[in-house]
């Protein structure tokens, strides 16, 4: 079974050493002699499901792009892995790059696209780097004759990860979600009113399972897991345990024994709660016996999402991880969808108060709740149903937290660090965050990095309530302007400074 298993013990030196574990011919010389229709229904027998999000069957996506009408096609490699608490997909890449480049091999074979892209962060250097080196050697060994690959790397954007703004920022370098109503199994990369190009995307680790069924068959693969979620799966575990890292176990691991026995257990008391992401509702310990899979996950109130599991100690302030959570999510909103930035910043702000002795109100906790809620409407995304669904459960779950918060708002004097992992030192055992997350604006600039001198960089603005019918007035004015109330206040103030 250890063909099906994606990270080797060490990380392969050479492609040469990938062929040797997995016994096969170069991706070049070996895609020649298969039929595209038989790798296909592979996969579907399978019971892949992509490995990013909800979960898709991938033979059925496969199967879409395979029978579409439109004979332009691409195939697109979303390695921009940016969800809070995860790090799979840059882990395999840095051990394993063959196997994610020889899935997209096949999936190009099999659809008969013309093109291969792979949307990856800039700030990846060491992946890109593998990347380069796998290709020039799969190159070097028969695969001249492969489809072209281009390796796009983007911005740091969250949202350059979701699928739509991945293709959008390819054709022309803007990060931002399409529309709702064009998925990119109907429109794809350089698409036209007469030409949808239609294209197919996985990520790094969907695409690396596509590889091992397509050269062992599907037998196999679905002989470990579940029959839910056949394979093993990649999982993130980082926070208050005492081995951060990634780990590859068989689907349906209960996720108790992924923290225990893989990252060592937990610290700082024990477990207080689990966040599979900041996509999913909150795990409490006694649902930590649920297996690892997408249908118990979902059952047990959560999901398994990308497999990015944040452990949270009993000494943390789940107010303070949920304020930083909501800024995150308020922060990250491209500002397309109205209802998804007005309600985040509702919720964001709102929670803020908790933590300002001048400002708390009892209103706070309520008005986070609406703000969350409301915020997806007409979404091109999936951010604000993430904020719909997080950011209540930790409230309703931790409701007693958030009381005395609000009874006494202070700081914590154990302040929980934002999972947003930069790097990973697989050896110690050691995470490295990005601080980001803290320095981004609403606006997508970041302190300190557009000019501005240090300490007007690194101010923070007094928090101002204002009454309704200003706060009313500056929406109307915003409006009327095509701007946001951020920017009409900010510009109304630097004017009334320069007076």
């Amino acid at each position: 079974m250890s063909v099906y298993r994606l990270l080797p013990a060490r990380p392969f030196a050479s492609y040469r050493q990938y062929l040797e574990h997995h016994g096969g011919a170069p991706i070049g010389e070996w895609l020649s002699e298969r039929d595209p229709q038989s790798i296909l229904d592979e996969i579907g027998r399978s019971g892949l499901r992509g490995r990013g999000g909800a979960g898709f069957p991938a033979g059925v996506k496969w199967r879409t792009l395979f029978q579409h009408p439109c004979r332009e096609r691409s195939v697109v490699c979303n390695a921009a892995e940016g969800e809070p608490g995860t790090f799979k997909d840059r882990a395999l890449l840095r051990s394993n790059p063959y196997a994610g480049l020889e899935g997209l091999f096949v999936a190009a074979h099999v659809i008969a696209a013309s093109s291969i892209h792979i949307g990856i962060k800039e700030i990846f250097e060491p992946e890109i780097a593998r990347l380069e080196g796998a290709l020039q050697e799969i190159r070097s060994m028969g695969g001249d004759g492969l489809p072209p690959v281009t390796i796009v790397p983007g911005p740091r954007e969250y949202l350059f990860g979701e699928e739509k703004a991945l293709l959008r920022f390819i054709d022309d370098g803007i990060p931002l979600p399409r529309e709702p109503e064009y998925p990119p199994y109907q429109q794809g990369l350089n698409s036209t009113p007469l030409s949808p190009n239609p294209s197919l995307v996985n990520n790094v680790e969907t695409f690396s399972h596509a590889a091992a069924i397509a050269r062992h068959g599907a037998e196999g693969f679905r002989a470990l897991g579940t029959e839910d979620t056949p394979g093993t799966i990649l999982a993130t575990i980082c926070g208050d345990v005492k081995r951060p890292g990634v780990y590859e176990v068989a689907a349906g691991t209960p996720l108790s024994d992924i923290i225990d026995e893989q990252a060592g257990g937990a610290t700082q008391g024990g477990v207080q709660a689990v966040l599979s992401g900041v996509s999913n509702g909150v795990l409490m310990p006694e649902r930590l016996g649920t297996c690892a899979d997408f249908g118990s996950l979902a059952l047990a109130g959560s999901g398994l999402g990308s497999a990015g599991f944040i452990v949270i100690g009993k000494g943390r302030s789940i107010p303070q991880i949920t304020r930083d959570i909501a800024r995150f999510l308020y922060v990250e909103s491209c500002n397309q969808c109205s209802a998804c930035k007005h309600g985040l910043r509702l919720a964001s702000s709102a929670i803020d108060e908790l933590f300002d002795t001048e400002l708390a109100s009892e209103d706070d906790i309520e008005r986070a709740l609406y703000g969350a809620r409301s915020a997806p409407q007409a979404n091109r995304c999936y951010l604000p149903v993430q904020g719909s669904i997080v950011i209540p459960s930790l409230i309703e779950r931790f409701r007693d937290q958030f009381d005395a918060q609000l009874e006494n708002p202070e700081p914590p004097l154990n302040p929980f660090q934002f999972p947003s992992l930069r790097d990973l030192d697989a050896t110690a055992h050691v995470f490295t965050y990005d601080d980001s997350p803290y320095r981004k604006r609403p606006d997508w600039t970041y302190e300190g990095e557009d000019g501005e001198a240090g300490i007007e960089a690194e101010a923070t603005p007094e928090a101002v309530r204002l009454s309704s019918d200003v706060a009313e007035l500056l929406r109307e004015r915003a409006l009327t302007s095509g701007t946001t109330v951020d920017r009409l206040v900010d510009r109304l103030l630097r004017a009334a400074l320069e007076e």
